[in-house]
């Protein structure tokens, strides 16, 4: 499973051990870097404190320790539960209670609210919870005109903006650990997860790189990603390339038969978001054209949930780039 087409980096060729030195900042040299806690190692969260700002969006003023967060996200979600698990949690997305998107299922059940489905959260049941800190990710208009709202109530708002790839996870999980006053567990997280990517960093290096086609269920109907995704870019961390650019795609949208033949791709990934699984692409790979690439002819296809594919899954989505990895090299992980 080879193709001469080669890229002569892997996505975001800064490793996460070098966003660990670099204290996961992103604010640039010549604007002033936000004040770093003042307690030390291990002792008790001291506040208030201010978080954010430079790269990371708008500084947060956080008054007190929070124990009643809203997390109206569910990679904001995810990435709290993984920090401080569900006892200071007051809310997060009813998506991440699944086991198909969810990687804290359990902690996320037992949560007392979770938010309704969609884009457009509503301020006033949010603000009804008492929250003392609400996470957010505005990416769509109805998260920024809920983000605006809850800034006029006075209660803080920290808003995680980037979860591009694995280096922005981890900001964004150091940056959440400051909030939250857990810099210990966060730099746990961060430190696992660039250990885990310089592996199978490693692993791949100087492999022939398949081309692979990442299609995924997320609007219930079959879904090609575009080469900037998430996903494709754990396809390329994994040691493939991305099929969808020989087909002209540019951009995450609905597929037909003819992108993906015209991808001709090595190998076929999945993602499978709402939980209905492989059947949910059956209409599409058992299509003639496609039913006949040597890829889906030879069941050269990986079925990922979203918990493992998408942002969301934070120091879990490393699972599925291990998965990755060894599915498209066997070879280099044979007896690990």
């Amino acid at each position: 499973m080879t193709n001469p087409v080669r890229r002569g980096s892997l996505l975001g060729t800064t490793s996460l051990a070098v966003v660990l030195l670099a204290g996961c900042a992103t604010t640039p040299a010549d604007e002033p870097v936000p004040a770093p806690s003042s307690a030390p190692p291990g002792a008790a969260a001291s506040y208030p404190r201010t978080v954010g700002g430079g790269g990371q969006g708008e500084p947060v003023t956080i008054p007190s320790e929070p124990t009643r967060i809203a997390a109206l996200s569910p990679d904001a979600a995810e990435a709290a539960l993984a920090l401080v698990g569900a006892e200071r949690l007051v809310a997060v997305p009813a998506s991440v209670t699944g086991t198909h998107l969810g990687n804290h299922v359990e902690d996320a059940a037992a949560v007392s609210e979770h938010l309704p489905p969609g884009t457009n959260p509503d301020p006033e049941l949010v603000l009804s919870l008492n929250p003392d800190l609400v996470l957010v990710t505005p990416r769509h208009d109805g998260e920024q005109d809920a983000l605006s709202l809850l800034d006029e109530s006075g209660v803080p708002v920290l808003a995680l903006e980037h979860w591009d790839d694995l280096d922005e996870v981890a900001g964004n999980l150091t940056l959440l650990g400051e909030a939250l006053g857990v810099e210990d567990r966060a730099e746990s997280l961060v430190a696992d997860m660039a250990s885990r990517r310089d592996a199978v960093r490693d692993a791949v290096d100087g492999v022939d790189r398949p081309s692979v086609l990442v299609l995924s269920n997320q609007a219930g109907v079959p879904f090609v990603l575009g080469p900037d995704s998430f996903t494709t870019g754990l396809v390329e961390l994994a040691g493939g390339v991305s099929a969808a650019e020989r087909a002209g795609v540019r951009r995450t949208g609905p597929v037909d038969p003819e992108v993906v033949v015209g991808a001709a791709p090595d190998a076929v990934v999945l993602v499978d978001v709402t939980g209905a699984g492989r059947e949910s692409f059956d209409s599409l790979l058992a299509h003639p054209a496609v039913a006949d690439l040597p890829s889906v002819a030879e069941d050269r296809v990986l079925l990922l949930p979203a918990a493992s594919a998408f942002a969301s899954g934070g120091a879990h989505t490393l699972d599925g780039l291990e998965e990755l990895a060894g599915w498209l090299h066997p070879e280099r992980f044979d007896g690990r």
